[in-house]
């Protein structure tokens, strides 16, 4: 399964969000873990499970949340990871971000 790793400071602690996509068997599945990392250590809460069809949801989907989080100012720290599905085209103009779904 491949991996989205993305950081928020907030206050005294960094907040995390994890997302872990792939196949599993013949279903398509993204989980969701949200975490927290402090003085005292890190948690992690269980995760959200979201099951898809066919590939091209689940990437959809991951590409949809990933684009949400960067836009709410989160930062990836996984960059090796990050891989924009064939299906969707991205430009950037004067700042502007323009998605095109083919």
């Amino acid at each position: 399964m491949k991996e989205l790793y993305f950081t928020s400071p907030y206050r005294r602690s960094i907040r995390t969000i994890r997302l872990e996509y792939g196949q599993v068997k013949k279903k398509f599945i993204v989980r969701t873990y949200a975490g927290e990392i402090n003085g005292r250590g890190t948690s992690e809460s269980p995760p959200s499970e979201e099951v898809f069809d066919n590939e091209q949801e689940m990437l959809k989907k991951v590409y949809e949340t990933k684009k949400g989080m960067m836009e709410s100012r989160w930062i990836v720290q996984n960059k090796q990871s990050i891989s924009q599905p064939s299906f969707i085209s991205t430009n950037v103009i004067d700042g502007e971000v323009s998605v095109v779904f083919e």
